[in-house]
């Protein structure tokens, strides 16, 4: 029949529609603070929670300051009471932007190392100039730094739903000196729910660290709709 489009034609013809709606959708998600969080949280692998963060890096620090994302603050009042100012090099694992970075920074801390799984993120962290390295890699097993290496740890907002795992706080521990210290945030929902209470507990009975302070529940960014509402911080010493 003449004028007959050939089913190879249509169906690219459908994917070619399907893969623009989807861009459209991701679009329209990213103008929301909130859908852009619940979209980074919905990722199902370390590759698309990358792409994922990289589409939102440039707006990222615009948008947790609309919502009075309150970590930063609360993070760097308790790595004023355990670590000392001249404490190097201390990673930031989960640096994303650079926030934390930056207060450290202005508050004399030096020798600050930033992790992400985002190379968009990092870009950005990067042009704070708070950084001594920057590093694209996963948190959690086989990270590339040497035994005993860092002074301190600090991981601010990377535990929670999606991201990191509570295997990750071994190898945290292998990397940072015997009496550094270790302080991160974790979604409360995630602590009781996902792993990290059981483990965090198993580290302290085997003596790997030693529990200093617990910090909250808080709501960590009250402008916005979150899921999960509130956070805990905790701060260890390894031993």
């Amino acid at each position: 029949m003449t004028g007959e489009i050939p089913t190879e034609k249509v169906l690219e013809l459908c994917e070619t529609i399907y893969t623009k709606v989807l861009k459209s959708i991701e679009e329209d998600f990213m103008t929301i603070p909130e859908e852009k969080a619940r979209w980074v949280m919905s990722a199902e692998s370390n590759k698309e929670s990358a792409e994922r963060y990289d589409a939102w890096a440039e707006q990222y620090d615009a948008d947790l300051q609309s919502w009075g994302y309150r970590s930063p603050a609360i993070i760097a009042g308790i790595v004023g009471r355990y670590i000392p100012l001249d404490s190097s090099p201390i990673l930031d694992a989960g640096a994303g932007t650079g926030i934390i970075g930056e207060v450290l920074n202005i508050l004399g801390y030096k020798g600050i190392v930033a992790l992400d799984l985002s190379k968009g993120m990092l870009d950005v962290a990067a042009r704070k100039g708070v950084y001594s390295d920057l590093y694209q890699m996963a948190l959690g097993k086989g990270m590339d730094f040497p035994t005993d290496y860092f002074a301190a740890v600090v991981c601010v907002g990377t535990f929670a739903s999606g991201h990191a795992p509570p295997d990750s706080l071994d190898e945290l521990i292998r990397i940072t000196r015997p009496r550094g210290h270790i302080i991160f945030t974790v979604r409360s929902e995630v602590y009781e729910r996902g792993g990290f209470k059981r483990k965090q507990q198993e580290l302290q009975l085997a003596n790997e660290w030693q529990l200093l302070e617990i910090v909250g529940p808080y709501i960590s960014i009250p402008g916005s709709d979150d899921p999960e509402g509130t956070n805990k911080v905790f701060a260890y010493r390894v031993t």
